[in-house]
């Protein structure tokens, strides 16, 4: 008996379970492509939002820093302004005093000579526009003569008695022994108030204004 080798037909064509599997995993691989798309499209405004408030953020925070280095230069630049003015004002002073130092001595030296005899001062106030003496005298006329007297002087423009009393016995006696007493005149307090003429503007301070009134110039930063 002869023996045949029979060989069974081979099918190489998928099946259709096998198709539709693969239609799902198509199915599958696309959706998921697609949800890949939309999370990549839905997260770049989210990212590029979050770029921005990093970039706005980091601008505050340079902006505030700018403002405050300002903020300190105008307080330094305002420190350096006052002490300026301070300076120019005690600079003004110091020459105003500088200048009324001689006047203010000849004035004092014009009062003594112009107080009468028996006259003795006790007290001398100097302001702006005035001076006011103090002092004692032997009779109400001593008193008119040295007025008379400061009158007459260059500088003077008016002279006015503002105080004229006589001295407590109590106190004239302290002043004199027990013996001189008795035949002591009676000692008259008196103050004079001495006007001033306007005088014209000093020349340190005439130099000084001019200085003052000088176009300055903002020398530029070298750094």
């Amino acid at each position: 008996m002869r023996l045949t080798k029979v060989f069974a037909p081979l099918d190489f064509l998928p099946t259709l379970a096998q198709r539709r599997r693969c239609d799902i995993q198509r199915q599958w691989r696309i959706w998921a492509c697609i949800a890949a798309c939309g999370a990549t499209a839905s997260l770049v405004p989210i990212a590029w939002d979050l770029y921005q408030r990093r970039e706005m953020q980091t601008q505050q925070m340079a902006l505030r820093a700018t403002r405050e280095r300002l903020a300190a230069e105008v307080a330094a630049f305002d420190m350096t302004r006052r002490q300026l003015v301070e300076l120019g004002a005690h600079r003004r002073a110091v020459v105003a005093l500088v200048e009324r130092r001689p006047a203010a001595a000849d004035r004092l030296l014009d009062i003594m000579r112009a107080c009468a005899d028996g006259v003795r001062l006790s007290m001398v106030k100097t302001a702006e526009a005035h001076l006011r003496i103090e002092g004692y005298a032997i009779t109400q006329s001593r008193v008119r003569e040295t007025q008379k007297r400061l009158r007459a002087l260059p500088w003077v423009s008016k002279v006015k008695e503002v105080e004229s009393s006589v001295v407590p016995e109590s106190v004239r006696r302290q002043w004199t022994d027990a013996q001189t007493s008795a035949g002591a005149p009676n000692v008259r307090r008196f103050t004079l108030r001495i006007e001033l003429k306007p005088a014209p503007t000093p020349v340190l301070l005439a130099a000084a204004a001019d200085l003052d009134a000088q176009p300055t110039q903002e020398v530029p930063d070298v750094r």
